[in-house]
């Protein structure tokens, strides 16, 4: 009998394959996502119709945050690690997972798009300057923080573990430095004189520099670092073959 080998999937196809994997685990959280913005509905709704603004807040929404955890959903009861079902199919274990990092980003743009809808048309009803609104959005944060929740999640085997390590470390080196500012100063802190001057001219340049230049520099430095991470992340996952 002819065995008859078939060929390797394309790209194309194991990304949108991907995509509507992702899409069918995400339906637990689109659901909680529609009830958020249904009671957003009717809480903004009644102020509306009470004669209030609607919409009495400047700051950001926290997208950021939400796309950081975002990734724990794209993966959730996934084996990142070691022999799963995942890493059966026909495909190198780096690019599928990069196909599916790519899918929740896919499914994370929609969910933003969706809100970005939402917000514009009820602050073009309340006449609360829609434009303006949606501008509340960060999106560079929003998908830097994915970058980053992704490389967490499949770099780390625990990454809770990691996560919460770091907040403890950032905290405790928080109250250290505080206190030795307190007892011993700030020059004392960064150890020479020399290095406290050289981090203020830096932030002089950078005060010099227009709001655009900063714009294009920050948001350059903030999806490198996060593009570097996820890449520092996959190559875990790149096979080696065995002679």
């Amino acid at each position: 009998m002819e065995v008859t080998l078939h060929p390797k999937p394309r790209w194309r196809d194991v990304v949108l394959e991907q995509i509507h994997i992702v899409g069918l685990s995400l339906r637990p959280v689109g659901l909680v996502i529609a009830l958020v913005l249904g009671a957003g509905t009717v809480v903004i709704g009644s102020e509306i119709l009470g004669g209030g603004p609607g919409f009495d807040s400047r700051e950001t929404f926290p997208t950021a945050l939400i796309s950081f955890l975002f990734p724990f959903a794209v993966w959730w009861r996934e084996q990142r690690f070691g022999p799963a079902f995942l890493w059966t199919l026909p495909v190198e274990r780096r690019r599928l997972a990069l196909a599916r990092v790519f899918a929740g980003f896919v499914w994370l743009m929609a969910a933003l798009a969706g809100f970005a809808v939402w917000l514009f048309v009820l602050a073009l009803i309340a006449g609360a300057g829609p434009a303006h609104q949606v501008t509340r959005i960060p999106l560079v944060e929003t998908i830097a923080a994915y970058l980053f929740g992704s490389a967490l999640l499949v770099g780390l085997r625990h990454p809770l573990r990691w996560l919460f390590g770091a907040a403890g470390v950032v905290f405790l080196t928080g109250n250290l430095s505080q206190m030795l500012e307190r007892f011993y100063g700030v020059q004392s802190l960064l150890g020479s004189r020399r290095l406290y001057d050289a981090a203020n001219d830096a932030g002089d340049v950078w005060l010099r520099l227009p709001p655009p230049a900063q714009w294009a520099i920050a948001t350059s430095l903030l999806l490198g670092a996060g593009l570097l991470a996820l890449w520092a992340a996959l190559s875990r996952h790149r096979e080696r073959r065995r002679l």
